[in-house]
């Protein structure tokens, strides 16, 4: 279980580090959403992060949120936060693909996002139970399948 020797205060900046962590890696990939192959390398590079710990501990922000949001409003409200901000990074990355006529016009960005990040977080709870990335890679690759039904005409 979370210690919560530091109260709310000390939790929220485990909250926001871990927030910013995950951002600070992920976002300069999904600035860089420009096509799908541009997609899959983010995909690629979320299995190998969960591979390369032999799918050994989750996402820190999915394992603080099952500790701590039945328990806590405050840290539900930093948390969902916390998967909004990176939710919208993803959804920013598709609109890109969406602005450069990748993706159809009409592509619904924000529901896509909410698909992929689920299946991360999907996929690395079953990678941390089985120590396999088979879920998470199934799962991203049927998320990126569906959008790659969205690709605009050539």
């Amino acid at each position: 279980m979370f210690p919560l020797k530091h109260g709310a205060a000390g939790t929220s900046t485990v909250i926001a580090f871990q927030t910013e962590a995950i951002l600070a890696h992920q976002a300069p990939l999904l600035a860089r959403l420009d096509s799908l192959d541009a997609l899959r390398a983010w995909r690629d590079v979320v299995v190998d992060a969960a591979r390369w710990q032999g799918g050994a501990g989750g996402c820190p922000l999915g394992g603080l949120s099952s500790e701590l949001s039945d328990r806590n409003s405050w840290a539900r409200d930093a948390l969902a936060a916390s998967f909004t901000a990176w939710a919208e990074t993803i959804r920013g990355g598709l609109l890109d693909m969406v602005a450069n006529g990748t993706l159809r016009r009409g592509t619904d960005a924000g529901r896509f996002a909410l698909a992929l990040l689920a299946a991360v977080q999907g996929g690395l709870l079953l990678a941390q139970a089985q120590h396999t990335t088979d879920a998470l890679e199934a799962a991203l690759d049927t998320v990126i399948a569906s959008i790659h039904d969205q690709a605009a005409p050539r």
